[in-house]
């Protein structure tokens, strides 16, 4: 099956799930070319494999005058009528408001040059990751083409303002309509007419679990007198670190001897540090910056217990990671989150925003390590149960083919996908 991926910057530091996916299907026989709106800076292509793909994803922009016009050129004369369709998505179908026009004509523009591009590679069918600049132009771009698009649906940056996105009308546009987990199944539904309840399909991001695998005690390292908290997160307001570095303080005024790892980056970087001073934890707590995908598993093999205390999220990649290493975790209680954690067996939940209900969540993993090792082996076995990339991939597979191959006894999916090449992989 031959099919394009489009994200807003692929392949992103914090966006791995897509490249993991990509990979997955490429390796069950699927043609995945890459597009991404605007190329990723090199010095955030921190793996050899970010690097490779880099080079492999074509990027919309930054683009001259003359590709703009030639490949507009292009698809007016090839495609007149579903030219002018597109442009009328881009004019009628967008939310209120002057601003938006302008930019979903810039979108249009963008969508033009992407459509050429499809129509080069013979790709009739194009997926989108996140409901915004790339899912605006995929949209475009398919219309434009007369072939079809998908979509992905994550978490607060698709469901934390519909109506700006315009999420209820991508949903009604789009061929199909992934969401991680269940409760992003229900946002969807929310936003969109009843009718196109059917297409919303929940299949959750997966890991390798044999990459993401439990170090073996011995090689653990043998100091046992600090425990050794690890996050990885955005550092911004959704992530709430200053929550954590508040359950922290806790902590050490409790006489608890603990350090934590803050894995990330983010707008939220100087203010977070100037908090860690206030607390006084400057000597507790480690901002690393940005860590590429080679390093982090080494991260979780030094971690005792992995915290989240996000105020928003889908289903976190990094709480799966964490668990796969069996290690244990302790997340709010948010969206998605509690379909991979059931409290108190594989992992621990706490209600957002509340840091003295984190810290005593925490304080209870420090004076046990034997609820460590229970919960930690526990939360590897959900992982690998229901979560390994393996298993997730091939239900994504199985829902390109469903909605993808030709159907003669439905006129809709026949005129949509009838010139898509399927394969079975």
């Amino acid at each position: 099956m031959n099919i394009a991926y489009i994200a807003s910057r692929y392949p992103a530091i914090s966006h791995t799930f897509i490249l993991r996916e990509v990979v997955a299907l490429r390796s069950r026989g699927f043609k995945v070319q890459t597009f991404t709106i605007r190329r990723v800076p090199g010095d955030q292509l921190l793996t050899d494999t970010d690097r490779t793909e880099s080079q492999q994803t074509k990027a919309i922009l930054p683009a001259g005058v003359v590709t703009v016009v030639v490949s507009h050129i292009a698809m007016f004369f090839s495609h007149p009528v579903n030219y002018f369709k597109s442009l009328a998505q881009a004019t009628w179908q967008r939310p209120a408001g002057v601003r938006s026009a302008i930019w979903n004509y810039f979108y249009f523009l963008e969508a033009g040059m992407l459509a050429r591009q499809m129509q080069r590679l013979g790709v009739r069918h194009i997926h989108a990751h996140f409901a915004n600049v790339a899912a605006n132009v995929a949209k475009l771009a398919a219309t434009m083409t007369g072939g079809t698009w998908s979509l992905t649906l994550h978490g607060l940056a698709d469901f934390g303002d519909p109506t700006r996105s315009n999420l209820r009308d991508k949903i009604a546009h789009a061929r199909f309509v992934i969401c991680v987990c269940d409760f992003g199944c229900g946002q969807a539904m929310l936003n969109s007419d009843p009718v196109h309840w059917p297409k919303i399909r929940r299949i959750h991001c997966g890991i390798n679990t044999s990459v993401y695998a439990p170090k073996a005690p011995s090689e653990k390292a043998d100091d046992s007198s600090v425990l050794r908290l690890l996050t990885v997160a955005r550092l911004g307001p959704e992530k709430a670190h200053a929550v954590l570095l508040r359950a922290v303080r806790e902590l050490v005024d409790r006489g608890i001897k603990v350090s934590l790892t803050c894995v990330g980056d983010g707008p939220l970087r100087d203010n977070l540090q100037s908090l860690t001073s206030e607390l006084g934890l400057n000597n507790v707590v480690t901002f690393t910056g940005s860590i590429g995908q080679d390093d982090l598993p080494g991260y979780y093999d030094r971690a005792d217990v992995f915290v989240l205390s996000s105020l928003a999220e889908g289903l976190p990649v990094v709480i799966m990671e964490a668990m796969a290493k069996s290690v244990p975790v302790v997340a709010t209680c948010i969206a998605g989150i509690p379909e991979i954690i059931e409290h108190g067996v594989s992992g621990l939940l706490v209600s957002p925003g509340d840091h003295q209900g984190l810290a005593e969540a925490i304080a209870g993993l420090a004076n046990d390590s034997d609820l460590r090792a229970s919960i930690g082996k526990k939360g590897r076995d959900r992982v690998c149960q229901g979560f390994d990339i393996t298993k997730t991939v091939e239900d994504l597979a199985d829902v390109f083919r469903e909605f993808l191959q030709p159907q003669p006894c439905d006129a809709h999916v026949s005129a949509s996908s009838s010139t898509v090449e399927t394969t079975r992989s």
